[in-house]
């Protein structure tokens, strides 16, 4: 999540929430004390090693009571492979949104075009000399693909425990 935050300050993008310290609570979550920032245009779900009630049903709140709030995704990664083994990924972190709201996000991260749009946006490449490089058919080998770009797939991460 800090990650994403150190993202969102480069590009000079307001945000609240993630790292919080009030938003990492176990706390019982109450609308009693909860008031919608009028300045939030967006719900962004990211991987949250932290995720808790307070903070889906605060991004419940903005995306139910605000009709121009967008529900964005980083990316849709079922898993994340750790030293240990598999872990959810932001994609599952998106899930509960999800089934509440009965809509999928917005997706900007692999494989959406959107993701790429903002490479070539930033950085000047040639696609016939670039290449993406995964260890998932489902996003990176796919977002290649659809970006026009050679694919190489290792064998690690979600792959690496069916060998």
């Amino acid at each position: 999540m800090a990650g994403l935050e150190e993202e969102l300050h480069e590009e000079g993008i307001a945000f609240l929430g993630g790292t919080d310290p009030a938003d990492n609570t176990l706390a019982p979550f109450t609308l009693a004390n909860f008031t919608l920032d009028p300045d939030v245009g967006a719900v962004v779900c990211g991987l949250d090693t932290q995720m808790n009630y307070t903070k889906v049903s605060k991004a419940f709140q903005y995306l139910t009571r605000n009709r121009d709030c967008m529900f964005v995704a980083t990316n849709e990664d079922s898993t994340y492979p750790s030293a240990d083994g598999l872990l959810p990924g932001a994609g599952a972190i998106s899930a509960p949104l999800r089934f509440a709201l009965g809509k999928d996000p917005i997706c900007t991260g692999k494989p959406s075009s959107t993701m790429l749009d903002c490479i070539k946006a930033k950085v000047h490449y040639n696609p016939e000399r670039t290449i993406i490089v995964g260890d998932r058919l489902n996003t990176d080998i796919l977002f290649g693909k659809n970006g026009g770009l050679a694919t190489l797939l290792v064998l690690s991460g979600k792959w690496l425990p069916l060998l």
